[in-house]
């Protein structure tokens, strides 16, 4: 638990953001044969804890999953707490979020509780904010590599995509061949499937960002 050269901290709305980011985080330790991701399992109060271990680099990893939007504004005192108050090291915070419509500016993600989130985070002076917000749904997302979806399902490609939010097109996909699409942990066996190289050159979201940092 000593000698982190920096933190990470994931802030994310719910447990399908959860599975995604960690199934990430695996994929790009796979891109560095120096690199080696470990998981924490001796944490008690909930906290999803990595460490991402690569030449000079020994960087802590934390997960916070509010659950519902309504709690965004509890994450800050839970980085400030259990992040940067606890490890004198420089933070990077991903704030992992939908923004509900494809062509939503994130512009209201600056304001409200997103907004007292910001300030609290800011207090630490050596953190870094960094907005992944998703298009849509975190399932809009996946569906950039929509080839590794429909090889998982076993179908071929639909004349046409129903439902206006990725998840809604996902769950239209599962359905057509009889099964019912469940998000966060029961997504997993499908995330695992996903072409994270696609997702990161055609998804409107800064995966490259997270990618050069810690590769580089």
């Amino acid at each position: 638990m000593d000698n982190y050269t920096e933190g990470i901290a994931f802030i994310l709305e719910g447990a399908t953001e959860k599975e995604f980011y960690k199934a990430y985080l695996e994929y790009l330790s796979t891109l560095d044969e120096k690199a080696s991701l470990t998981r924490d399992k001796s944490t008690d109060n909930g906290e999803i804890i990595f460490c991402w271990q690569s030449g000079e680099k020994n960087i802590l990893i934390k997960f916070y999953v509010v659950g519902t939007i309504t709690q965004i504004v509890h994450s800050g005192k839970w980085f400030l707490n259990m992040c940067s108050k606890k490890y004198k090291i420089p933070w990077r915070v991903y704030l992992c979020y939908d923004t509900d419509s494809p062509n939503l500016n994130i512009s209201k993600f600056n304001e409200g509780d997103w907004k007292i989130l910001r300030q609290e985070l800011e207090k630490s002076k050596t953190t870094t904010i960094v907005d992944l917000a998703a298009s849509a749904d975190i399932e809009d997302i996946m569906l950039y590599d929509i080839e590794s979806v429909l090889s998982f399902l076993d179908i071929s490609m639909p004349v046409k995509l129903t439902g206006r939010k990725g998840k809604a097109k996902m769950k239209a996909l599962y359905r057509s061949v009889g099964r019912a699409y469940h998000a966060g942990e029961r997504a997993k066996d499908m995330i695992a499937e996903l072409n994270f190289s696609k997702i990161t050159q055609r998804a409107p979201i800064k995966l490259a960002e997270l990618k050069d940092h810690l590769l580089n």
